[in-house]
Formats: C-alpha cells, structure tokens, sequence
C-alpha cells in the first residue's frame, strides 16, 4: 500500500481548502467555540490546527464527507471530544479514515490537534541549576495561550511577525523560561527558545506553562546498547528494537517524495544531536517557521530528525519536508530511549563519539 502523498505541509495545509474560509472571517475574531472560561480540566479536547489564518472547517452531521454540516469551526477554536470512530463511508482519496465525535458534530481528525487544559499552579521563582543558571524547560498545558511580546512584532521571528497579530503558543510546545513577573494579578514567565531561533522573549500566563522535571526526562532502559530504531517509508511506521526484540511502535509522517526520491532519505545514520525543544525554519514562513518543538533528535548529516509536531494529526501519511513527525508521546519516548541520554539542563548534547548513538534505519518498504 503506498501511503505516500506528494505534498509539502504548505500544500497539504492549503489542500484542505480552509484557506478559503480567510476572506470571510472578519479580522481579529476570537475562537467561537469553547473559549477558555468553558475548556474543562482534564477532558479530551480538540484544537483546528490545519488552514491559514482565519480559516475554517465545518462539523458534519456523520463521519463522512458528504454529510450535511452541523456548525462552522475556525482555525485555533477548541472543542470537547468524545470519542474516535472510523468513517461510516470509505474515503478512497484518503489514508487516514478517522474522525473525532464532538458535541458539536463530526470532524475530521487529521486536522485537529488532540490537547487538553491542565492549568498549573504558578511558582514564586525559578530554579536555579548547579551550575547557577536560573530558569526551567516548561511545556504548554493549555490549548493555546496567548502573549506579550517584548519588542515590536515586526523585528521578532516571521512566525510572529507574518500572523498578523495572530500568533499564539500551542498545547506540548517547550520553550525555556528565565524571568518572572507579577502583571494585573497574575503570574507570568519570560519564555524564550535556546536553539535554532532568534531572540524573541515573549510573556506568557504562568498557569499555561508547565515545569519539565528531571525524572519525566529519565533514560528509558540505558543499560541496553543494542539499540536501533528502524523508520519504514512504505508504511509510514517507526519501530524501536532492542536486539531483536521491538519495544515500541508508532505511525509517523516522514518527507513525501519529490522529483522521485523521498525527502527523509532511505540511509542509516547515527543520532548526533538530541534537545528537549528547538525552533525549526526553513525559507521563512513560504516554507516553514515552527517554534518550541519538543523531542528532537537529529539523526542525519543534513537536519532530519525525529521529533513532535502540534500542526497535524495526519500520522500514517508522508508530508512532511523530511523530518519525521511524531505525536507528542511517541517524541517524547523515543527521545528519552534513543541513547546517548540527555539531562534536564542544559537540554541538549552534540554527539562527539557517535559509536554510543543509536543508529536509525530508514528503508523504503
């Protein structure tokens, strides 16, 4: 079965056909569905995360395509889910035949991020490393958060500058806090990112932000070398093996092919470079300009890693521009087996021997 659709993000965001719905939002309006006063504490929500700015997508009546809509959703609205099903009508033009249940109707769920709202309780202050460097790794808890940048908006890096006052962080996002302040009430953490983006320093809801621990980040089974990590491009699937035993399993989405040849290449090369969160761009926004992501681990000469993603739920479907995304948990797992391991701070390690990397294998079927 070739799973493999001859796109980049960019395209497949446009594919969708919600940036159509950009020139009949007013500008400036807020999420309809479910603003934050509503979002229940723990529950199975959902955030639109496909489309450009101001776009849209509707909730229909069945888990098909054809069924009459039963409400309008706008791009960062959030929403309870209630369960996965599959589609009631087979889809031939698509892989993925999955849909999430919401109050509001039926969605298709490679265009909504699964999120959940888990606000935390703030701290008084930051803590201090061994080494004597103040701040923390925190991950966003929330659906998305709102805030407050400290400098004009046109000199900040073009996912902000280019959203038109839009810009928001996102649900398993990480960035690095180094200040707090108390503003009208509440407290808020200075975040910013340490690897791979330029200076932006943003304010941001304390309670959005929750602090990574070192025991969460702990080496999964670190005492076993024999370790190699096999990526199937045919399948879109990443298998973890232990000798010859695999351990752990999970659909990704890899680079898609282009001018006959996948853009994750089909090599095996060893891990060379891991860190809990890094800012990835590529040509600005014409391309891709994606802060805070979580989980990377650089595997190739030429930047392909594995690693989270927030902007799709479409796993099981190349389209990416070759690293291979992951959801959330599976980057997570992955990171924290793949050898060598990394601690809490700084969050990072280049590797100088690559004989104590895990290898990942990328085959094309």
């Amino acid at each position: 079965m070739n799973i493999n659709i001859n796109i980049s993000r960019r395209d497949f965001l446009k594919m969708t056909g919600l940036a159509a719905g950009s020139l009949l939002l007013p500008f400036g309006k807020v999420s309809g569905i479910s603003l934050q006063q509503d979002w229940k504490v723990g529950a199975n929500l959902g955030r639109l995360c496909i489309g450009e700015l101001r776009s849209f997508q509707d909730f229909k009546s069945e888990p098909n395509w054809n069924a009459p809509t039963t409400e309008r959703i706008w791009r960062d609205d959030v929403f309870e889910i209630k369960q996965e099903v599959i589609a009631n009508v087979l889809d031939y033009n698509r892989y993925n035949q999955k849909w999430y249940e919401t109050p509001h109707g039926f969605i298709y769920s490679p265009y909504v991020q699964p999120v959940k709202y888990l606000p935390n309780e703030p701290l008084n202050e930051l803590p201090v490393d061994d080494q004597g460097q103040i701040g923390m790794w925190v991950e966003i808890s929330v659906p998305r958060a709102d805030f407050e940048l400290t400098k004009p908006w046109s000199q900040a890096s073009s996912w902000i500058r280019d959203s038109e006052g839009q810009a928001k962080l996102y649900y398993s996002q990480i960035f690095w806090a180094s200040d707090i302040r108390s503003k009208a009430g509440n407290t808020e953490y200075l975040l910013s990112e340490k690897y791979g983006a330029l200076p932006d320093y943003y304010w941001v809801d304390a309670r959005a932000c929750r602090p990574i621990t070192a025991e969460e980040i702990s080496p999964i089974h670190p005492e076993v070398g024999d370790k190699h990590v096999l990526v199937n491009l045919q399948t879109q699937t990443l298998h973890c093996f232990e000798g010859p035993y695999e351990v752990y399993f999970c659909e990704v989405s890899t680079g898609y092919i282009r001018d006959g040849k996948w853009l994750t290449p089909p090599e095996t090369t060893p891990v060379w470079r891991k860190m809990i969160s890094l800012h990835m761009s590529a040509g600005g926004v014409s391309q891709y300009d994606s802060p805070g992501i979580a989980w990377t681990t650089l595997y190739h000469p030429d930047g392909q890693a594995i690693h989270s993603v927030y902007w799709h739920n479409n796993f099981g479907v190349a389209l990416s521009h070759g690293c291979i995304n992951c959801m959330p948990e599976d980057a997570k797992w992955i990171w924290r087996w793949t050898n060598p391991t990394v601690g809490l701070y700084p969050g990072e390690m280049t590797v100088s021997d690559s004989s104590q990397s895990t290898y990942i294998q990328v085959i094309e079927s």
